[in-house]
């Protein structure tokens, strides 16, 4: 049976790769519609910037390539709006081509919508603001999708993300409602941040929410774990 590694990641990958972007304050207080036409507009721009560098993503696909071992897959997930992980693996494997068995998809799932064109698209999810209610948060192909898989999945990386606002924690709300049945409840989790601080709550809402889990925490940056050869997933079996 194959097992599926679910990836999360958050800001700490695109600072990595140095997007440092986030929404200007002055900026909230023009209507909902217009912040998100802008933060689309900004996020591409930057995205087509001279110093963006991704290299670790670069370094990171490739460590999952050559090193999985037979029986897990991988999946990735994010809360960003920015689309650098799906570009590089777009990259790799462009539309048409066959997918390396290590993945699930070469989709990567963008819980709170995506600065990517086409903003139309009816499978993606709509893009939150980091100040909506979780109410703001409606139903989409993308999303449903994904949680159907994350109920059934027990292995999750977090990098780089604290889950600070609404629409971000309702995804452990979701979960805890689900836990006492299904695999989820008692998954491991391992979550990397610099911030110590940061990596003390995401250990507390994750344990919150998924009280059986395991969730091992590591205050070291996305970089310096890939450069220490993921150690965790070798302990695991999931690489070699």
């Amino acid at each position: 049976m194959t097992q599926v590694v679910e990836w999360f990641f958050g800001r700490g990958l695109s600072i990595g790769c140095g997007l440092h972007w986030s929404v200007p304050e002055a900026w909230k207080a023009f209507p909902r519609e217009d912040q998100i036409a802008m933060i689309r507009q900004a996020i591409q721009q930057q995205m087509s910037a001279a110093h963006i560098d991704t290299r670790d993503i670069e370094r990171f696909l490739d460590n999952l390539a050559t090193r999985t071992t037979q029986g897990w897959q991988h999946r990735f997930h994010t809360m960003n709006w920015d689309y650098l992980l799906a570009r590089e693996i777009g990259r790799r494997f462009p539309v048409g081509c066959l997918k390396p068995w290590w993945l699930t998809s070469s989709h990567v799932y963008h819980h709170n919508g995506t600065a990517e064109m086409p903003a139309s698209d009816p499978f993606r999810s709509h893009l939150l603001l980091e100040s909506d209610p979780k109410t703001a948060r409606l139903p989409s192909p993308e999303s449903d999708s994904a949680f159907q898989k994350l109920v059934h999945s027990s292995l999750f990386i977090v990098v780089g993300m604290s889950f600070e606002c609404a629409v971000d924690r309702f995804l452990f709300q979701a979960l805890n409602r689900v836990q006492d049945q299904l695999r989820v409840g008692e998954s491991y989790w391992l979550v990397l941040n610099p911030s110590v601080n940061s990596l003390k709550d995401t250990r507390s809402k994750i344990l919150s929410a998924l009280p059986a889990a395991s969730v091992c925490a590591r205050a070291t940056t996305f970089r310096e774990w890939v450069n220490e050869g993921l150690p965790e997933l070798v302990n695991r079996g999931v690489l070699t």
